[in-house]
């Protein structure tokens, strides 16, 4: 019996799809190129990195359901079980305390309890957020203004927090972190 592999650069195309027309924040670089980034940063330390990675914006920017994001995940060839914990990070990384389920909550007391959350998600949702956070980092320190000293500060004590994932990716969040707080005299 043949076994059939994973066909990853339809994944990456239909993802691509998924997001089309969506820009980075302040740029006119397609939202895709952010997501590669964190793809490619998470493959290089962890099996299924570059597929988390890829997804990890899915639900949150998208239409696309869980459910959809299963049916393509089978139907490029991931067998169900590696579908189902691709999808089930991807859950993981979807921010749940948003202004449309919390209407009522500040939005400071919803960032807070977003990163309380964080601190439990699987390692391999915890390494993808690690490169995800990197690439904003590095968006911040280019865009952030007044905003960044404080952003900084925030994802410092959220990376405290998040120590499950791999360890080498964390160190290099925290070490920009450090080194973008010393740039700035903090």
């Amino acid at each position: 019996m043949n076994k059939i592999e994973p066909n990853w650069h339809a994944l990456t195309a239909w993802v691509k799809e998924q997001h089309a027309g969506q820009l980075i924040r302040k740029t006119d670089k397609p939202y895709f190129e952010h997501l590669l980034f964190v793809a490619e940063k998470a493959r290089s330390v962890f099996p299924l990195g570059y597929e988390i990675g890829l997804c990890h914006d899915l639900l949150e920017e998208t239409d696309v359901s869980e459910a959809v994001l299963m049916i393509a995940l089978k139907n490029f060839g991931y067998p169900a079980a590696t579908a189902e914990h691709i999808k089930d990070c991807v859950v993981e990384l979807t921010d749940l305390f948003t202004i449309a389920a919390y209407p009522e909550m500040k939005k400071r007391k919803r960032k807070k309890m977003e990163a309380k959350r964080l601190a439990y998600i699987s390692p391999d949702s915890q390494t993808v957020k690690y490169a995800d956070l990197i690439y904003n980092m590095n968006w911040m320190l280019r865009f952030g203004g007044e905003k960044l000293t404080k952003y900084l500060q925030r994802k410092l004590v959220l990376l405290e927090r998040l120590s499950g994932g791999d360890q080498a990716l964390r160190c290099e969040a925290l070490g920009l972190i450090m080194k973008s707080l010393q740039d700035n005299n903090v």
